[in-house]
């Protein structure tokens, strides 16, 4: 490379475009170098115009830059929001208040802000400013901004394009404070701003067939449901009624009774937000049964809201079937060796019909620092049995073939201290198989260690780690082959999370009316990125012929006999994987469920191909 391109330093130097870009963002962050000055729209106009531009056009590096430098102290980024949120409106001056907000609202709802997680902390810290205490500098803005619309857009200075935008970025930011700054969803006047926006967008006729639309009604569904879930407004559902008379037939729920769980030990609740996902220890010693929901939906729950309802059920189901038989399990040995410590030394320590292997007399080695795993234990325990006369590279070969302590199993530590026996959920960190290693499973005859870290991010965990390491506390190690919490935290954690926020992706299909709902199957809409005219879905890639090229459009039906015969034909697909296949492609939700082995991972990627060639950009 010529040294042309390089500076002094070594560095490679700027291209033309680099330089404009950093001279325009040099440009835009003089802007927030000073205070704002009283009414100078001019300068609100060119700081958040300026930040579109950048978030829209500029470089990668100046898009995260623009929240840090929004945020920092040095600079006047929150002073100058806090004027544009203090705006107000007189005579002949709604049309310059919209036109002057909506591009601080594209700014703080744009993607580069809100999916970005290297700069997440100062989109935080900017949007808890924005709220304000409870709320209290957000919602009155947004009044004023839906005041504001309204008037104009009945004026004609306003568009229905330009209210659309408003409208969806108004949301989307609400909804963002309301996920940050959770205190502003007792703010008295925000039902009667969510009712205003609805009221909005019903008057400005916005096509119900948009994506705006439906970006509106979600959010403020959404909206709707935290304010409900936060005051704890969870109304009765009433059976709809034709002329005042309701032919619904209500099932008899005698002599069942509505069961409330919450308050029997640590981790019993009502909220499955505050319900840590791994068992607590005094869960795991509690007597009293554990609340287990009915998916029937004619009998009585104590939640009465149908979102909150599905998701609390979803999560104590599966919660239960992962945890419910180890529950179980630990609960009987604690018992047992709470009767007996010695038991802790058995190698045929009884857990049951539960899956698991015991490693007796284990200690907690030492703590370390691993920079890219976190902190870790090393945990030794007794070699099994049958390794202890084996060579070192058969003990090697041994433990590399077993299915045993792979990484990410989930352990318990078990250990009897003051009298009273605890518990610790540990993961395998590291499997490390190498006998010259100082400490690994195979490098002593009569030790094997394993590298773990904590289970949770629990600070009590944490200091009992440290405890154990310290006192070097013997007990036993049990591992359970079963269950691996990659696999299901994220599940359980995102259930938690829709919960928290009452929402529901495709909520119309997979809660559908039951009042209103017909018998027959639901018409389910296509994707909207292919309802446009003419779209067309290329199946070329899919077929077996080479060079053969067939498509189809998103409106063609899987009782199309023909076109699933064709599709058969011309694909290795059978008859099923083809009407799954097509339901994939053409619906926007589509459940597809069958037995092992009838190629349901397989036919999930399939429709990953035509949909990388119609748009190859997204990928």
């Amino acid at each position: 490379m010529s040294n042309r391109n390089r500076e002094p330093n070594g560095r490679l130097a700027d291209t033309p475009e680099q330089r404009m870009e950093r001279e325009d963002y040099n440009s835009w962050k003089r802007l927030i170098k000073g205070p704002p000055t009283p009414n100078d729209t001019r300068t609100i106009e060119r700081l958040w115009n300026g930040a579109l531009t950048i978030l829209n056009e500029g470089d990668r590096d100046w898009k995260q830059m623009l929240p840090r430098d929004l945020d920092a102290e040095e600079n006047y980024g929150r002073e100058h929001i806090k004027a544009l949120l203090s705006m107000v409106s007189h005579t002949n001056g709604r049309a310059t208040f919209v036109a002057l907000a909506q591009p601080f609202l594209s700014v703080i709802t744009h993607p580069a802000m809100l999916d970005c997680l290297s700069v997440d902390t100062f989109v935080g810290g900017l949007y808890n400013f924005i709220s304000g205490s409870n709320g209290t500098r957000a919602v009155p803005f947004f009044q004023r901004l839906c005041t504001n619309l309204a008037d104009a857009y009945c004026e004609s200075t306003v568009s229905r394009t330009a209210v659309e935008t408003a409208l969806v970025t108004m949301l989307i930011s609400l909804r963002e404070i309301l996920k940050r700054e959770q205190r502003a969803a007792f703010h008295e006047e925000l039902p009667d701003l969510i009712d205003s926006l609805q009221n909005l967008t019903e008057a400005t006729g916005i096509d119900d067939t948009s994506v705006s639309f439906q970006v509106i009604i979600n959010q403020n569904s959404e909206i709707r449901a935290i304010i409900e879930r936060t005051n704890g407004l969870l109304a009765d559902v009433e059976a709809p009624n034709v002329h005042g008379v309701s032919t619904t037939v209500v099932k008899s729920t005698y002599p069942r009774q509505i069961m409330v769980p919450g308050g029997h030990h640590d981790n019993d609740n009502g909220d499955i937000t505050k319900i840590k996902i791994l068992p607590t220890e005094d869960e795991i010693r509690s007597d009293h049964p554990e609340f287990l929901p009915s998916t029937d939906l004619d009998q009585p729950y104590f939640l009465n809201d149908p979102v909150a309802r599905h998701l609390d059920t979803q999560f104590r189901l599966l919660r239960h079937d992962i945890f419910g038989e180890l529950k179980e399990a630990l609960g009987g040995l604690i018992n047992t060796i709470t009767d007996d410590p010695t038991l802790l030394d058995n190698s045929k320590l009884s857990l049951g019909d539960m899956r698991a292997y015991p490693y007796t007399k284990a200690h907690i080695g030492y703590v370390s620092f691993n920079r890219n795993r976190g902190i870790e234990a090393h945990v030794s325990f007794n070699q099994l049995h049958t390794l202890r006369k084996k060579s070192a590279p058969d003990r090697r070969k041994w433990w590399e073939d077993s299915k045993r302590l792979e990484e990410g199993s989930l352990l318990c530590f078990v250990s009897f201290i003051n009298n009273k026996t605890s518990l610790l959920f540990l993961t395998v960190s590291e499997k490390c198989t190498d006998p010259k290693a100082s400490y690994s499973l195979s490098s002593h005859d009569h030790i094997s260690t394993i590298v773990t870290k904590l289970a949770t991010r629990n600070q009590g965990d944490m200091e009992l780690l440290i405890q154990l390491s310290c006192q070097d506390t013997r007990g036993a190690l049990i591992e359970f082959p079963g269950i691996l919490p990659a696999t299901f935290l994220p599940i359980l954690e995102n259930l938690q999370n829709m919960h928290r926020f009452g929402r529901l992706p495709f909520r119309r299909w997979i809660l559908p009316d039951r009042h209103t709902i017909s018998t027959k199957p639901l018409d389910i809409l296509p994707p909207r990125y292919a309802r446009g005219q003419g779209f067309l879905f290329p199946l070329d890639s899919i077929l077996k012929a080479d060079g053969d090229r067939l498509s189809f459009s998103p409106g063609v039906s899987i009782d199309d006999v023909a076109s699933v015969d064709e599709l058969e034909a011309r694909t290795s697909l059978d008859r099923g994987q083809c009407l799954a296949f097509m339901a994939a492609l053409t619906r926007e939700f589509a459940f597809i469920q069958g037995p092992p082995g009838t190629g349901k991972s397989s036919l999930s990627c399939a429709p990953a191909t035509p949909l990388r060639e119609t748009f190859p950009r997204a990928y």
